[in-house]
């Protein structure tokens, strides 16, 4: 496991199976509540696996699966965790997505998995997480925040 500052953002790379605590802490450390935090990454790049590592760190004990088919979960945590999956929505939905922006409240941290589906009525990211599959199998995590924010 590697990590490095650049221009980009935070970069750690993680060989294929590694632990992601030290990715955990990167995002969590400075996230609160009403934070939005964007995952962007191929399908199977591990997304939801590093969600799963974030909720330990934020104290979940309850297990997080994947919200592919439901779209969202909600996880207790410090603070509560929403964890949102918007792949099935697609680039042309037409869905009501009030129910699913219900889940980004002040009170918990929100993950967002292709976000990019849902630009027109999500909240500002707080934080970008870019998920890149390397060879061999490890992943780069590129961790950025927009200008201005710690």
């Amino acid at each position: 496991m590697a990590a490095a500052a650049a221009d980009r953002g935070t970069m750690i790379t993680v060989d294929d199976g590694g632990d992601l605590d030290l990715v955990a802490t990167a995002i969590c450390r400075t996230a609160r509540q009403g934070s939005c935090i964007y995952l962007e990454g191929a399908i199977g790049a591990g997304k939801t696996t590093l969600v799963q590592a974030c909720a330990r760190w934020l104290g979940c004990v309850a297990p997080v699966t994947s919200p592919t088919f439901a779209l969202a979960h909600l996880y207790d945590g410090t603070p509560p965790i929403a964890h949102l999956d918007l792949y099935r929505l697609g680039a042309a939905n037409n869905r009501e997505t009030a129910d699913l922006a219900a889940y980004l409240s002040e009170d918990v941290i929100g993950f967002v998995e292709w976000p990019e589906y849902g630009l027109a009525w999500l909240p500002e990211a707080t934080c970008h997480v870019q998920i890149e599959l390397e060879a061999g199998g490890s992943r780069r995590f590129v961790i950025s925040t927009p200008a201005g924010r710690p």
